[in-house]
C-alpha cells in the first residue's frame, strides 16, 4: 500500500532530508513513500473505502479528522495517537531511602527533561503518597535545579529548547493555568540557556508545580502542557483513590507504577488497565536494566483510548492489520487452494 507521509511544520526540515536519505539508498521500492511538505489542500477530500489515515497530533485535530464527510460517508479507518496526561504513580511502601523511589525519581527526571518534555509518552502527573508528598517535591526539585539548560552541543547541557516560538507560548500559558489549581514549587517560564547567542532558540526551564491532598485540581488532570512541566498530586486513600484520580485523564498512553507491592500493584493495574494502552512497572527488580516508561519497544502497544486517541500507533506485526484488509473465501477446497497456491 502506497504511503502518503506529511509531516509537522516544524519538523519538516529534518523529515525532508531523512526520506532523502532513504530515497538515495533506495530503502522503499519507487512509489512506496511519499513525502508531502506544505499544506494538505483538499486532499482529505478524496479518501475513498479502501484508504486509512494514520494520525499523531492534537486530540482537537483528531476529533476533526474523524469527522470529516468524506471519512464518515466511506468508513475510512482512522488510527490517531494523542494527548495524553501520563502519570507516575509511587506506591505507599516505596519508602525514601529505598531502590524503588530512587527508580521512581530517576524516571520522573528523565520524562521532565528528556527532549525538554516534548514527547507524547512524558509524566506530566506525579502521583505519591500524602506521607512522603513533601519530600518527593523536594527531592525531585533537588534534582531539577542540576539541569542545565542551554545549547546541548555543549558539555554539561542537560535539556534544550522547545521547538517554535508557538510552542514556548504554549508552555507559559500552560504554567499558568496549572498554578491556578495549585503552586509553583520550582522553576517558571523563562530560562537563562547556556552556549546560546542571544535570542537564538526557545528555551523553558524545567517546572515542577503540587497540588492538595484531595483537590479537584481540574486543569491538571485535563490540560497537558507540551514541555518540560510536572505537577505533584498527593493521594491518601489507596488503589482506589489513585485509580479515580489517573483515570481523570480520560485515557493515556502510559502510567507506570513503581511499588514492590504485589497487593497495591495487582490493584492499580486492574484499575488503570481500561484507561491506558501500556502500564510501565517499576521495581527494584529492573532498576538498572530500565529505559523507563518513556520509551516505547516496538512490539508495544503505542497508543490508547480516550484522550489519547483510541489508536495503537501500529508498532510490530499487529501494526500491519490496519493497512490489511480481510476477505473470507468460501468454496470448494481444491478451488481456494488453486487460487492461494496458483504455483502448484
Amino acid at each position: 500500500m502506497p504511503v502518503l507521509s506529511k509531516p509537522g511544520t516544524s519538523s519538516a526540515m529534518v523529515a525532508h532530508r531523512i526520506v532523502e536519505i532513504l530515497a538515495e539508498k533506495q530503502v522503499l521500492p519507487a512509489g512506496a513513500f511519499s513525502l508531502l511538505v506544505g499544506g494538505a489542500g483538499d486532499l482529505l477530500e478524496h479518501l475513498g473505502p479502501q484508504d486509512v489515515v494514520a494520525f499523531t497530533g492534537s486530540s482537537e485535530t483528531g476529533a476533526r479528522v474523524r469527522g470529516l464527510p468524506q471519512v464518515i460517508r466511506n468508513s475510512v479507518r482512522v488510527n490517531v495517537e494523542a494527548d495524553s496526561l501520563n502519570a507516575a504513580v509511587l506506591g505507599p511502601d516505596a519508602d525514601p531511602a529505598s531502590e524503588t523511589y530512587d527508580f521512581f525519581l530517576k524516571d520522573v527526571l528523565r520524562d521532565i527533561t528528556q527532549k525538554a518534555g516534548q514527547k507524547c509518552t512524558a509524566i506530566r502527573r506525579v502521583m505519591v503518597p500524602a506521607h512522603v508528598a513533601d519530600r518527593v517535591r523536594d527531592d525531585l526539585a533537588e534534582r531539577l535545579r542540576a539541569v542545565t539548560v542551554g545549547n546541548p552541543a555543549h558539555e554539561g547541557v542537560r535539556m534544550g529548547p522547545v521547538a517554535t516560538a508557538g510552542q514556548l507560548e504554549d508552555v507559559r500559558k500552560g504554567i499558568d493555568l496549572l498554578a491556578r489549581d495549585g503552586r509553583l514549587v520550582y522553576g517558571d517560564a523563562d530560562a537563562k540557556p547556556v552556549g546560546a547567542p542571544p535570542g537564538k532558540g526557545f528555551f523553558v526551564g524545567p517546572v515542577l508545580l503540587e497540588v492538595e491532598a484531595g483537590a479537584d485540581a481540574p486543569s491538571v488532570h485535563s490540560h497537558e502542557v507540551f514541555g518540560p512541566v510536572a505537577t505533584v498530586v498527593p493521594y491518601a486513600e489507596g488503589p482506589a483513590e489513585v485509580v479515580e484520580l489517573v483515570a481523570r485523564g480520560r485515557g493515556g498512553l502510559v502510567s507506570s507504577v513503581y511499588s514492590e507491592d504485589a497487593a497495591f500493584t495487582t490493584e492499580v493495574v486492574m484499575g488503570l488497565a481500561p484507561f491506558h494502552g501500556r502500564i510501565f512497572l517499576g521495581s527494584a527488580k529492573i532498576a538498572e536494566m530500565s529505559p523507563g516508561p518513556g520509551t516505547v519497544l516496538p512490539h508495544l502497544v503505542h497508543g490508547g483510548p480516550g484522550r489519547a486517541g483510541g489508536g495503537e500507533e501500529l508498532g510490530g506485526l499487529r501494526g500491519l492489520a490496519f493497512y490489511s484488509q480481510r476477505v473470507a473465501l468460501e468454496g470448494s477446497r481444491p478451488t481456494i487452494e488453486r487460487m492461494i497456491n496458483p504455483g502448484r
